[in-house]
């Protein structure tokens, strides 16, 4: 499976062309996972669902990461699940049939 990362600045469109590219991809007949990782996820959107639907995906529990220590003894997180695991038990099919997951979202805001 390839893998097709979307990055850059804020406001400069990466979840428009993450979205496009997505369902064009998954209209190709192309297996398609797509990882909302932004603060405010509006992936969904932009995928199809509608507002309501966004608004109510709930976010990969981080129960699906194991933690152990490097040989500094410095924390690691790693994926404790088959990915094909996580998508099937908490992805949201889109319109398109894309595979939407949402990594969290920001309940408030932190004190720095």
């Amino acid at each position: 499976m390839s893998t097709i990362a979307v990055a850059g600045k804020g406001g400069s469109g990466k979840t428009t062309v993450a979205g496009t590219l997505a369902r064009v991809m998954a209209r190709s007949g192309r297996e398609v996972w797509a990882i909302d990782a932004d603060s405010t996820p509006n992936l969904g959107i932009t995928l199809g669902l509608s507002r309501e639907q966004s608004a109510n995906l709930i976010p990969m529990p981080r129960t699906i990461l194991s933690e152990s220590k490097d040989a500094d003894g410095k924390r690691v997180l790693t994926l404790g699940v088959a990915p094909a695991q996580v998508v099937e038990q908490f992805s949201t099919t889109t319109p398109d049939n894309v595979k939407l997951l949402l990594m969290g979202r920001v309940d408030h805001a932190g004190a720095g």
